[in-house]
């Protein structure tokens, strides 16, 4: 959306600007003149100089409604045969300048615009109902380009607050993942620490002691694991109690996708990853996959899954689609790649996505290994 607003409004710059000068030129009579071609000219500028200066394209505007009728002189019959002491081009430049202060300044700077542009206009409006009718009408310009900017503006805090919403549920996602992995670990923790006296019948007291104080300790951990992930888990949770999916899972889950029709090729080099890295390397591939089926489907996919020895690469790149997407909405949030940079970040890892030159997409995930050994 934001990419294409730029571009519309300079098209609107431009539109108005024309508009300016056509109705600066041809106010009441079909010839021209040059003083209203000169008018015209002079009027567009502060037009387009509002793209990128809307205040100073104003207050150059206002000096003109408040100095251009003193210096009409013979021209002033010609100007006012539509009503007013100005050019048509001149009003509506100065209601598109309006728009754009309002759309673009903060609300507390529209009062005292309109009150300077009213003073600009009442010297050459005695008849207190035509000021009071210019009056009404730059108000309205205003309010209504001030309602289009705090729409715009909650709009973007409502895409805002969605976008941390997707964060905390998938940071509560990663930490119910994570919090399993460990209670698995922690559970043969305590059977082997349990079993040490039983496999080792000669041992020490003394050590056998200590083995004692270790499974005493590893299975009170479990309890408060357990009761962690109770507070964590939503009542529907309950099927997340499986066993997590790790990198050794790829391999199958691609070859699910591959059974739509998308041609993907996997490359991995990896072994013995800790547990935590395999699970947000997979969630991140399921993702990943999951959009190119959505955006770009039918197009080729390459998946590298490569150890280095600190880190764990994640690189998902696609090719443009061949078939129609069925997500075709440019305004609809995309919240997976919130996901997959939240895995990533509470892993301290790296992460990056964005389009490729010939129109594909490329996901890049670095996780560190080092740390998080399973032991």
């Amino acid at each position: 959306m934001t990419t294409h607003r730029p571009r519309l409004r300079l098209a609107g710059v431009v539109a108005a600007s024309a508009a300016v000068a056509f109705f600066a030129v041809v106010p009441a009579r079909p010839e021209i003149d040059l003083f209203l071609v000169v008018s015209g000219m002079a009027t567009a500028v502060p037009v387009v100089l509002a793209r990128w200066w809307p205040l100073p394209a104003w207050l150059v505007l206002v000096a003109m409604v408040l100095f251009a009728p003193l210096v009409y002189g013979p021209h002033v019959d010609l100007v006012r045969a539509w009503g007013w002491p100005w050019t048509m081009g001149l009003a509506l430049g100065l209601a598109y300048i309006l728009y754009v202060v309002a759309e673009t300044a903060e609300r507390r700077v529209l009062v005292p615009v309109a009150v300077v542009t009213a003073l600009a206009a009442g010297p050459h409006l005695p008849d207190w109902r035509d000021l009071s009718l210019v009056t009404v009408l730059v108000a309205g310009v205003l309010g209504f380009g001030d309602a289009v900017r705090m729409r715009r503006v909650a709009e973007r805090r409502r895409l805002a607050e969605r976008a941390r919403t997707v964060a905390l549920e998938e940071r509560t996602r990663i930490a119910r993942e994570l919090h399993d992995v460990v209670s698995h670990h922690m559970s043969a923790l305590v059977l082997r620490a349990d079993a040490v006296t039983y496999r080792f019948p000669d041992l020490p007291p003394e050590v056998r002691a200590e083995f004692a104080l270790l499974h005493r300790m590893a299975r009170d951990g479990l309890v408060e694991t357990r009761h962690v992930l109770t507070a964590l888990r939503a009542p529907d949770d309950a099927a997340e109690t499986a066993p997590q999916p790790g990198a050794d899972d790829v391999a199958g889950m691609v070859e699910s996708f591959r059974a739509t029709g998308t041609p993907i090729t996997l490359r991995t080099d990896f072994a013995g990853l800790p547990a935590a890295v395999g699970l947000s390397a997979y969630r991140i591939v399921q993702e990943a996959l999951s959009n190119c089926a959505r955006h770009a489907p039918g197009g080729a996919v390459t998946i590298d899954l490569v150890a280095h020895q600190s880190e764990l690469l994640v690189s998902i790149v696609n090719t443009p689609g061949v078939r129609p997407a069925s997500d075709t909405d440019p305004h609809r949030p995309r919240h997976g790649l919130v996901g997959m940079a939240e895995r990533v970040r509470v892993l301290d890892g790296a992460f990056d996505a964005g389009p490729t030159d010939d129109g594909g997409f490329t996901v890049t995930a670095r996780l560190p290994l080092r740390g998080l050994e399973d032991g």
